[in-house]
């Protein structure tokens, strides 16, 4: 085998974040009766997913905080509906959303065949720019806790993928070199750009059909059934 340690990305990868965040929030949305402010769930949920991805940007290059994106995302769609004390209620929103998600368990299509390949085969690692108190969580919620050795997140040490410090810090977690690692991950901007970087193989899974790529990775896969014609 070429590869000594496999390290994944874990929202939208192997954890339906997308879908599960949906619904805690939609659960939300009925809970605070913010159909006074937004036509539908969906309306409110476009401006937030619009903003919340413009935000998480800015976090993975450090330009803003962890407290500073929370505040900003549940508070921007309340901000477009002209809301009085948007403040107050957005943090109510954030308070009750996190109480919920770390429940939710939905996996991407194919992750649980895609880790039960993996899993005899490779030491495996999660590698993520997502909160502590979440991701351990949200892992233990959907039953994929017990395929991985360790777990890498970058809040723990300070520093957001696609920083190469924190790839050569997983290294030495897995004791591996850049040569026998591989990431695989749904994001070009940090866990492609990153690996290559740091001088990983990369694996893009592309389930969006994002094109035309910045640069062409390692692998490209559009579901995870594909790992293991590769792998």
């Amino acid at each position: 085998m070429k590869y000594k340690a496999i390290f994944i990305d874990l929202d939208n990868t192997l954890y339906d974040f997308s879908a599960n965040s949906r619904e805690a929030y939609h659960e939300v949305f009925d809970l605070l009766k913010y159909d006074r402010f937004f036509p539908s769930f969906d309306h409110y949920f476009a401006i937030y997913s619009l903003r919340n991805d413009e935000l998480w940007r800015l976090y993975d290059a450090g330009a803003i905080s962890k407290d500073e994106l929370n505040r900003q995302r549940y508070l921007h769609p309340l901000q477009v509906a002209g809301v009085d004390d948007a403040e107050t209620l957005s943090r109510t929103f954030f308070s009750e959303a996190m109480k919920r998600l770390p429940y939710k368990g939905l996996l991407r299509p194919h992750a649980k065949e895609c880790l039960d390949y993996l899993y005899p085969r490779y030491p495996l690692y999660i590698l993520s720019n997502g909160f502590t108190e979440l991701q351990r969580s949200k892992m233990h919620s959907a039953g994929i806790d017990h395929y991985f050795t360790d777990i890498v997140l970058s809040e723990d040490i300070g520093i957001n993928k696609p920083q190469r410090e924190l790839f050569d810090y997983a290294l030495t977690v897995s004791g591996t070199t850049p040569a026998d690692t591989l990431m695989i991950g749904d994001s070009m901007e940090t866990d492609m750009e990153g690996a290559r970087n740091a001088g990983w193989d990369q694996m893009f899974y592309n389930y969006k059909n994002i094109s035309p790529l910045s640069f062409q990775p390692t692998y490209e896969i559009h579901s995870l059934l594909e790992v293991k014609d590769i792998l």
